[in-house]
């Protein structure tokens, strides 16, 4: 069990254990060559928990102390994230209760709303503009059980950026223990910014003088710069709460913002190559976020030689469903009404 940061807080917030600390690193001699890097190493957040995993994984164990025993909170019909709470809220004796927009469909996004079906309450959204009103409908029906406890997209607050501090302190230690080269820059997929946020902290608690590339993967309004600076100030207001001493160090941030493609879930054709590359070294990731965030790793090559790919996606998460549940089949008319799939020929 790899917890840096708790031993680094006088005070720490209180944590519930979930996940099995450090994740592996893994290097990829043979895509870094493809690439044109020197050296490429994933950070395998998918092997972090069992039975699931991800860097969800990571934010909820300082989410759920202080949550009620139901939860509410939002995402895209295939959110991991409401994936992961809703498994993990049913371990732990919580009800979670999930509004869902729609994204384009395909077998990850079915596989992760079964998931979320199968442990929580899911309220659909027909498009994405009626999405304040399933969020409305989860709320109503998750406060039955009493005040519901409502959490941000992806856990993005200060508590759930805890998680990745302590991610980025744990690379550190690896790092120190010769498992990895230090990277020059780590690339890691930028959806509610709590991810990028929380490296950015650990890295500059760390002194670690690696830059943080955040892969845009959602819309401009939510993913951006702005937001994860937002998210660090507040997360750095909680640390020295609980009396942390922070560094003056500089951690250098960009965002990159070229492989968003159509918009959030939509497939592109890099993300799609980089995919098959992904699994020709046994890694599964996905369209909507880690092959989107990976696919920015052969340009950014030549500026950073040494690179540190953070796997977010966990495919446990993402299974096919067992079952054939009425709203799989809701989401889908929804999803491909605005979004036909292509048709064979």
């Amino acid at each position: 069990m790899s917890l840096p940061l708790v031993a680094l807080l006088p005070d720490p917030p209180p944590r519930q254990a979930l996940g099995t600390f450090p994740s592996p690193v893994q290097s990829l001699p043979d895509l870094a060559h493809q690439l044109g890097a020197t050296s490429l190493t994933i950070k395998r957040d998918d092997l972090n928990g069992t039975p699931v995993g991800g860097n969800k994984l990571r934010a909820l164990e300082w989410l759920l102390p202080e949550a009620g025993p139901s939860v509410v909170s939002l995402g895209g019909y295939g959110s991991t994230w409401c994936a992961a709470l809703a498994t993990v809220a049913k371990a732990t004796g919580r009800e979670a209760h999930c509004a869902l927009f729609p994204q384009p469909w395909s077998e990850t996004v079915a596989g992760a709303l079964g998931t979320t079906l199968a442990n929580g309450q899911v309220h659909l959204a027909s498009t994405p503009h009626r999405l304040p009103f399933a969020l409305v409908r989860a709320w109503l029906t998750a406060r039955t059980c009493g005040p519901p406890t409502i959490l941000a997209p992806g856990g993005a607050g200060p508590l759930g950026v805890l998680g990745s501090v302590n991610a980025a302190l744990e690379l550190a230690r690896q790092i120190a223990a010769d498992e990895l080269p230090r990277p020059d820059a780590i690339v890691v997929p930028l959806g509610s910014g709590s991810t990028a946020a929380g490296l950015w902290l650990g890295c500059q608690i760390a002194r670690l003088p690696a830059t943080i590339c955040a892969v845009r993967v959602a819309s401009p309004f939510i993913a951006s710069r702005r937001r994860i600076f937002r998210l660090i100030a507040r997360t750095r207001h909680l640390l020295q709460q609980r009396g942390l001493d922070l560094p003056d160090f500089d951690v250098p941030l960009v965002v990159i913002t070229d492989q968003l493609g159509a918009g959030y879930g939509h497939p592109t054709g890099a993300a799609s190559a980089v995919l098959t590359q992904l699994a020709q070294a046994g890694i599964t990731a996905d369209l909507t976020y880690s092959a989107k965030a990976a696919a920015a790793l052969g340009p950014l090559a030549a500026s950073f030689p040494h690179l540190c790919f953070w796997h977010t996606f966990d495919p446990r998460l993402a299974l096919p469903p067992a079952m054939h549940h009425p709203l799989l089949h809701q989401a889908r008319t929804y999803a491909e009404s605005l979004w036909p799939l292509p048709k064979s020929t």
